[in-house]
C-alpha cells in the first residue's frame, strides 16, 4: 500500500500548490534558447519536460472527470498518445510552454478542489496501473512536479524537495523496491529518523545519509554523493525509476 492509498488528497493540495508555484517561477525565467537545451532526461529538452508535466496534469484532470461523471475515460489512450503529445508540444517557444503549463496545472487544481469528497475512491483507468482509485491523482502530480522540476536542470535539486515529499516518497519507493526481485539486498537508513528500510532480502550493506540524498539516488537524480555505506564499498545498483 502506498501513501496515496491512505492520505487525504485534499490534505496534499496545499503542498501541490506550493510545488507548482516554485515550478512556475522557474518556467517564467526560461528563454527560447533555455528550453531548447537538454534536460537531465536522456533525449529530452527542457521543452519536452515542461510539456510532459502539462500533459500529465491534463491526464489527471481527465481521471477526476471520469470519477465524477462515471465515464470510462482512461488517463491516456495508450503510451503512444502520451509520447506523441510530448513530441508535438516540445517545439513551442518558451512563453507558450510556460502559459500551457500554468493552464494545465491550474485546471487540475480547480478540478481537485471541486472534486466531491465521496468520489476520491472511485476507480479510474491509469496508464501504468490499470484500475486504481482516483485519489492517487494528487499525490502522483506532486511527484511529477517536484522530480521533473529537478529534471529541468535549473537548480532545483533533491535538497529543495519539501520534507513531507521526501519522507512520503522515500517510504513509497522503498516499499516498491522491496517487491522487486532484481534489486540487491541493502538497508536504507535516513539520518532524520534512523529507521531501517530493508530492500531485497535486507542482508546487504547499510546505506545511510540525509533522506533527500537517499531519495535522489534511488530516483536516479543524483549519484549518491554524501551517502555512507557500511561496510564500505560501492553503492549497489538500483533499477531505473519512473515517476
Amino acid at each position: 500500500m502506498t501513501h496515496d492509498a491512505h492520505t487525504a488528497p485534499t490534505a496534499l493540495l496545499p503542498h501541490l500548490r506550493a510545488s507548482i508555484e516554485r515550478l512556475h517561477a522557474t518556467a517564467r525565467g526560461l528563454t527560447d534558447d533555455d528550453v531548447r537545451a537538454p534536460s537531465l532526461l536522456p533525449g529530452w529538452s527542457r521543452a519536452h519536460v515542461l510539456t510532459h508535466i502539462a500533459r500529465a496534469a491534463d491526464s489527471r484532470t481527465r481521471l477526476l472527470t471520469a470519477a465524477r461523471t462515471g465515464a470510462d475515460t482512461p488517463q491516456y489512450a495508450d503510451e503512444a498518445q502520451r509520447e506523441r503529445e510530448i513530441e508535438e508540444g516540445a517545439g513551442r517557444p518558451a512563453p507558450e510552454l510556460a502559459a500551457d503549463l500554468r493552464g494545465a496545472l491550474d485546471g487540475f487544481l480547480k478540478a481537485a478542489a471541486e472534486h466531491p469528497d465521496t468520489a476520491w475512491d472511485v476507480p479510474v483507468r491509469w496508464l501504468d496501473a490499470g484500475m486504481r482509485p482516483v485519489r492517487r491523482a494528487v499525490g502522483s502530480l506532486v511527484r511529477e512536479v517536484e522530480v521533473h522540476h529537478t529534471d529541468l536542470d535549473c537548480g532545483h535539486g533533491p535538497s529543495d524537495w519539501p520534507p513531507f515529499f521526501v519522507a512520503r516518497e522515500l517510504a513509497t519507493t522503498a516499499a516498491g523496491l522491496r517487491e522487486r526481485a532484481d534489486v540487491p539486498g541493502m538497508v536504507l537508513i535516513a539520518d532524520e529518523d534512523g529507521a531501517r528500510r530493508p530492500i531485497g532480502d535486507g542482508h546487504g550493506p547499510r546505506v545511510s545519509g540525509p533522506a533527500a540524498v537517499l531519495l535522489g539516488w534511488l530516483t536516479g537524480r543524483t549519484d549518491g554523493h554524501g551517502l555512507t555505506l557500511s561496510p564500505p564499498g560501492p553503492l549497489p545498483d538500483v533499477p531505473t525509476w519512473r515517476s
